[in-house]
């Protein structure tokens, strides 16, 4: 990763958990002078919504994957999120104060497969989305959508109430000076943001959140839990993501033991791996987490970050690269409603 990100690392560690009682005069001075770098305060009234589309790579150890990534925005309270890959198209949507997620397994991808995913994201096993590790993962894909909005626009959704303090000044990279504000939404999501003093421009935001990478997502479809990573032929991607196997060993039809072949989990199997995923969840340490918003280009009169790089406990492990932004794109609300599946006869 670039040089710029580790040293943002450093910098944004310098201040603890977000802490925000109630907007103050000084965090509304840095969030006006914040926008008005954005775009003047007439494009913001006349923005009804946003299309984004471009890539997402993930790392998982000595591994990456790339999937696509959508974004749509209805203003002033929906966004849409998908991430479409070879092994699944998942998706998180805040509509409101609502926030859902679906996930559809690609063509041949049945059976066990993400099924630590489908927990994650609030859907079977013991407790289902009443369980408190579903729960605690739809908080986060909720403060995940929440930062998108505040890194393109610094307009939270108006049922978060979130509040802004002023917290103090931070050194930046090379030598810069930071602005450090802290957001608190109604529901407790603790944001803590980041700007440069001479060009008021978002820099990052970073919080705390338990460790996702540490196994509590109940492994993929193929692999078992427990197993330790990069062990090969094992099958299923890294804990917690549901992720494929490796390129080049998806394995074929009539290749009896290829990682490809995910044979259909017991419900007595599913159970066990999910209960371990709940165990494992409980003793998950919390650890910082940070976004760094980069690369900005106008759009329509918007100066916009095209690059946001997420670091988990020190270590980059997402970038969010968009090739194509397009504002006040025509969609309906509907898009951002949950349709009820058909069952199957």
């Amino acid at each position: 990763m670039r040089r710029a990100i580790f040293t943002l690392v450093v910098v944004l560690a310098v201040f603890g958990t977000a802490r925000a009682q109630g907007t103050d005069a000084k965090a509304e001075k840095i969030l006006k002078q914040a926008r008005a770098v954005i775009a003047d305060e007439s494009k913001f009234k006349s923005l009804v919504g946003l299309q984004a589309n471009g890539t997402v790579r993930q790392t998982f150890g000595e591994r990456q994957m790339e999937s696509e990534l959508e974004i749509e925005i209805m203003a002033p309270d929906k966004i849409r999120k998908n991430t479409i890959s070879s092994f699944a198209t998942i998706t998180s949507v805040l509509n409101g104060d609502q926030m859902w997620n679906d996930f559809v397994p690609a063509v041949g991808m049945g059976g066990g497969m993400g099924g630590g995913m489908r927990v994650m994201m609030g859907g079977g096993g013991p407790g289902g989305a009443a369980s408190p590790m579903a729960s605690y993962m739809q908080l986060q894909q909720k403060r995940e959508l929440l930062q998108v909005l505040l890194g393109w626009f610094l307009t939270p959704p108006p049922s978060s109430q979130m509040q802004f303090a002023f917290v103090g000044e931070a050194p930046g990279p090379e030598g810069t000076r930071l602005d450090v504000i802290d957001g608190k939404s109604a529901d407790g999501l603790a944001i803590r943001l980041y700007f440069t003093q001479d060009e008021h421009r978002l820099l990052g935001l970073s919080y705390k959140a338990k460790q996702a990478r540490r196994g509590f997502g109940g492994g993929g479809g193929g692999g078992g839990g427990g197993r330790p990573q990069g062990q090969p032929g094992q099958g299923g991607g890294q804990p917690g993501q549901g992720g494929p196997p490796p390129a080049g060993q998806q394995g074929q039809a009539g290749q009896p033991g290829q990682q490809g072949q995910r044979p259909q989990m017991t419900p007595e199997e599913r159970e066990r791996r999910t209960r371990e995923a709940m165990e494992a969840f409980e003793k998950s340490p919390e650890v910082d987490y940070r976004w760094v918003f980069e690369d900005y280009k106008g759009v329509g009169g918007f100066n916009l970050p095209h690059r946001l790089t997420k670091i988990e406990a020190g270590t980059p492990t997402e970038e969010w690269t968009f090739a194509k932004i397009k504002l006040n794109a025509k969609m309906t609300a509907d898009k951002f409603v949950k349709k009820e599946k058909e069952k199957q006869p």
